[in-house]
């Protein structure tokens, strides 16, 4: 049985941590676990986090609103799903909640919500339509949108752009 011990990194936490974030961004507490991970001490991790801050290299607000545009851009998710998601990478739930409701009005995540049904629609097309409004339903509330939204965007006409089936 062979155990395996964390040496003591070579570089100091705070250049690590630079170098970690130039590569990407990162929240305070996934960065603190990344240092942690690495075998830093808990002083020299909380001593690196609170300079980093200072000079605004780590900044959880930032983080979540890019994280957002990404999202919405990439991933069109509903609003809790996106807090969901935030929260999950360390970022605060007011913090979270703040950047997803500044960047994602909702028009917009209705608007989401109809282009991920319109996506759907030629898939779910030979399904009866309480079938398909159930599907729907579901993919909607897996997604993160909430009830208000899902009733909105069934009550449109879901398959007006499918051709008619001829037999």
């Amino acid at each position: 049985m062979s155990f395996t011990t964390h040496k003591t990194p070579r570089e100091p936490a705070l250049p690590y941590a630079v170098k970690l974030l130039s590569s990407r961004n990162y929240t305070a507490r996934k960065l603190k676990e990344k240092l942690r991970a690495r075998g830093y001490a808990v002083e020299e991790i909380d001593s690196a986090i609170d300079k980093l801050k200072e000079k605004n290299l780590l900044n959880d607000e930032r983080f979540a609103e890019g994280f957002v545009r990404t999202r919405i851009e990439t991933h069109p998710r509903g609003k809790s799903a996106m807090i969901r998601d935030l929260v999950a990478r360390g970022v605060s739930g007011p913090t979270a909640k703040e950047a997803v409701n500044s960047a994602l009005p909702a028009e917009q995540e209705l608007e989401l919500a109809k282009e991920l049904v319109d996506r759907k629609a030629r898939q779910y097309a030979a399904l009866d339509r309480e079938t398909r409004k159930r599907r729907l339903t579901g993919l909607l509330a897996r997604r993160g949108f909430g009830p208000d939204t899902i009733r909105k965007v069934l009550a449109l006409p879901i398959d007006q752009d499918l051709p008619e089936e001829s037999d």
